[in-house]
């Protein structure tokens, strides 16, 4: 019989590495990189795995997949930490605040990384107590950047057989753990309107196709696209978040370019919302002498979690804590391109309750307010741990039980 971790050990040892985890979150923190320039972040990451004696795998400067193996035949589990911030201008005032103008961890990659490499450390100190292997994953470009997809074309995960990641989370409790076997969050298109029209002098717009009054046009009559091209039984955002067009005030814009993203949480929807995004930019450009060009990218799919994947971390969540600290998920029209991972395998995504009035860990997420609570740290850690241990355990025998059920059902 293999003396396995508990959680109660897991959750020890984590407390026990407090203030080293939090000086990890604290330096990364202070050192934020933007999506796809996450280098310096990287080599962070790499030396902190060094040190533990844990080998990586670096198909990119800002790609880094630590790989531990237990000794132990099992499962190989995926466990994805972003490493990614964002254009966001600091404004908490903390002493580790970013020392990178105009950037900084405003979702809580930072406390993600953090905690992934406090899990890993974890799990190489117990060789023999638990089984199989795992595959954490450093991703980049998490934020509506395709980071997932760059991670999954190296083909260096196709061999995982469930995934797991933690999002730390500003609406929650702190010290709550969250997890249901239902759809967490939307399907992701981010895209971008390029309007060309024709410049000129601003005392002759009769000479001109002025793209910026075709951009205003654009932005009131795609609200619409939810509101009359949808069903209202259908949930689905469609919003414009940049609008640039224009080089003084006094000359008429030849361009205006839109960015926004659409939510959705069906294809049949999001097939719609996409459809007529197009037809109204071109149909508005038109109407204004104007041209359009459309590019909207699919960045990620629907959230849904495993029921099965789902089942085990709910269980290691209630070894670690009260059942009052346990609680579900609410379907959200945020997303997260972890949901591309489901392409090689089934999939866990928990959130972690961070929010404390007393310590200002209540502010919404890409706020430049926003903090994570650092006693929050060794749980968060915790858990990835012991998910990664029992899943490992677990989680091709529940595999090979499935498929005996089924193929029980299809004898009869």
């Amino acid at each position: 019989m293999i003396p396995m971790l508990t959680e109660g050990e897991i959750l020890k040892e984590a407390r026990s590495m407090k203030g080293d985890m939090t000086a990890v979150y604290r330096h990364l923190h202070r050192h934020p990189e933007v999506a796809h320039k996450e280098r310096q972040t990287n080599l962070y990451i790499r030396k902190e795995l060094d040190d533990m004696g844990v080998s990586w795998l670096a198909p990119a400067d800002n790609i880094t997949i630590a790989v531990l193996d237990s000794g132990i035949e099992g499962a190989t589990v995926g466990l994805r930490c972003d490493t990614d911030a964002l254009p966001v201008k600091e404004e908490t005032g903390l002493p580790y605040a970013s020392e990178t103008e105009g950037v900084m961890h405003a979702c809580g990659h930072d406390a993600h990384m953090a905690i992934g490499l406090g899990a890993i450390s974890i799990l190489k100190r117990h060789p023999g107590e638990w089984r199989g292997r795992v595959k954490a994953i450093f991703q980049p470009a998490e934020e509506g950047e395709n980071g997932a997809d760059q991670v999954i074309a190296t083909g260096l995960v196709d061999d995982v057989d469930v995934f797991f990641a933690i999002h730390v989370w500003s609406p929650y409790e702190s010290g709550t753990l969250h997890v249901a076997p239902v759809a967490v969050s939307a399907a992701v298109n981010m895209f971008t309107i390029r309007l060309r029209g024709k410049g000129g002098h601003g005392a002759t717009p009769e000479r001109c196709a002025d793209a910026i009054v075709a951009g205003a046009s654009l932005v009131t009559s795609l609200q619409t696209v939810v509101s009359r091209a949808v069903s209202p039984m259908e949930p689905a955002v469609l919003t414009i978040g940049s609008f640039h067009g224009g080089t003084a005030g006094n000359i008429i814009a030849q361009e205006a370019v839109l960015k926004g993203t659409i939510r959705t949480l069906r294809e049949e929807t999001r097939a719609k919302a996409s459809e007529s995004l197009k037809r109204y930019a071109e149909n508005t450009a038109h109407m204004y002498g104007c041209e359009a060009e459309v590019e909207d990218i699919r960045v990620s799919d629907v959230v849904r979690n495993d029921p099965r994947a789902a089942k085990v971390v709910e269980e290691c969540a209630r070894r670690l804590v009260s059942a009052d600290a346990v609680g579900t998920q609410q379907t959200m029209m945020l997303g997260d391109d972890f949901a591309n991972y489901g392409r090689i395998a089934p999939y866990c995504y928990a959130q972690l309750g961070i929010a404390d009035s007393e310590k200002r860990t209540d502010y919404a997420h890409h706020s430049g307010s926003f903090r994570t609570d650092e006693d929050a740290l060794p749980l968060g850690t915790a858990w990835m741990a012991s998910v990664a241990a029992r899943l490992g355990s677990e989680w091709k025998e529940a595999k090979q039980w499935a498929r005996f059920q089924i193929c029980r059902i299809h004898d009869t």
